[in-house]
């Protein structure tokens, strides 16, 4: 008998959640693989789902696969739950001749601050999914295998990159769900699920015009792919994503500042008092999104790019600077800045102050 253990959030349970179940059981031809979702999961602030809702999304999830089992073990002991605690007791409650621990490359590069590895890699053997967006992976398992003497394999099934933000942020949007399975984007829809600024988004779909908000739309969820690399707060990504271009509508002038960057002073301002924004980081990102400026925050230059890169955006070279930013996200800000600084240049116009800023600082122009 082999058993598989597999933890998580799994908020929500999405196709590669389920792909790595599937890979990891036929590769080491497991008669059975126990899921438990998160209760008091350690290294997450919040979780946005009920655990009961959660627990339902991997059941619906697997309902197919007659090897899984959905167990509330996490639940059950009602406190805060390290792998290495939960992991014996699921080794008493399911006896086997062999034991796997399954997880994710990107839990595979965090390891080392979990609480006790040690005890972990003692106790069974683990399992790891790789990814081909985790360049230190190897090295993360190499490490392991020296200090912990764990005894560790990589699946041959390669993961992909499927952003948990991105599918709530879809939830958020209105739109149609491209990672989970129609049974759980039913929960998602029937519980109400990521939901929490519904009415910023409503409000700013009847104030746009619906080109904008489709834009919109699309910089949020290339800005949420991206941070995938950064981890910034969600919160602050998916609303300056989606009201960077508030104002974009509204015709005003200020002088000195060319027509077409107007909107993001604007939109500054309407965001803080029409949209009841009152993050300083979010403004800021939205005032810059345009020009960009000097010593750019990590958010500033999410936005600035996403809004630049998202992928309704379709002109000479745009393809080449995704790629870039996909691979290495400061290489490819600096990408967008030069892009950008051209082709204003090739067209004639004039420049904002915080354009020249800008391309002066990122060492653009001297």
């Amino acid at each position: 008998m082999k058993t598989i253990f597999f933890g998580g959030a799994f908020d929500p349970f999405h196709n590669e959640h389920r792909a790595i179940v599937e890979g990891a059981q036929k590769e080491v031809s497991a008669d059975r693989v126990v899921i438990y979702p998160s209760y008091y999961p350690p290294h997450k602030e919040s979780l946005a789902s009920p655990f009961e809702t959660r627990f339902e999304m991997v059941t619906e999830g697997t309902k197919d696969l007659r090897y899984v089992i959905v167990d509330p073990i996490e639940k059950e002991r009602n406190t805060t739950n390290y792998s290495y605690e939960v992991i014996p007791l699921l080794k008493r409650k399911y006896p086997s001749d062999e034991y796997f621990f399954l997880i994710g490359g990107d839990s595979m590069a965090h390891f080392f601050g979990w609480k006790n590895p040690e005890i972990i890699a003692r106790e069974i053997k683990i399992l790891v999914a790789g990814r081909a967006d985790i360049p230190d992976l190897n090295e993360a398992v190499e490490r392991a295998r020296k200090e912990y003497a764990a005894d560790i394999a990589v699946l041959r099934v390669e993961g992909k990159s499927v952003s948990s933000s991105v599918i709530k942020a879809r939830a958020e949007l209105g739109l149609p769900q491209k990672d989970v399975c129609e049974g759980v984007e039913r929960i998602i829809k029937q519980s109400g699920l990521y939901l929490s600024y519904a009415s910023i988004v409503d409000r700013l779909r009847d104030n746009i015009p619906q080109k904008t908000f489709e834009h919109a739309c699309r910089t949020v969820l290339y800005a949420l792919k991206l941070n995938t690399s950064l981890n910034l707060p969600y919160k602050k990504v998916f609303l300056s994503a989606l009201l960077h271009d508030c104002a974009k509508h509204i015709k005003t002038e200020i002088e000195g500042v060319p027509a077409p960057v107007t909107h993001q002073y604007t939109g500054a301002d309407v965001a803080r008092t029409q949209y009841g924004v009152d993050d300083a980081d979010v403004i800021s990102a939205i005032r810059c999104h345009t020009t960009g400026k000097p010593d750019m925050t990590a958010l500033e230059k999410l936005i600035f790019c996403a809004d630049v890169l998202e992928e309704g955006r379709d002109y000479p070279g745009v393809k080449e600077l995704r790629k870039i930013i996909e691979s290495d996200f400061e290489k490819g800000f600096r990408a967008c800045v030069k892009s950008c600084y051209e082709h204003l240049l090739a067209g004639g116009g004039s420049f904002d102050l915080l354009t020249k800023a800008c391309a002066v600082y990122y060492n653009i122009i001297k």
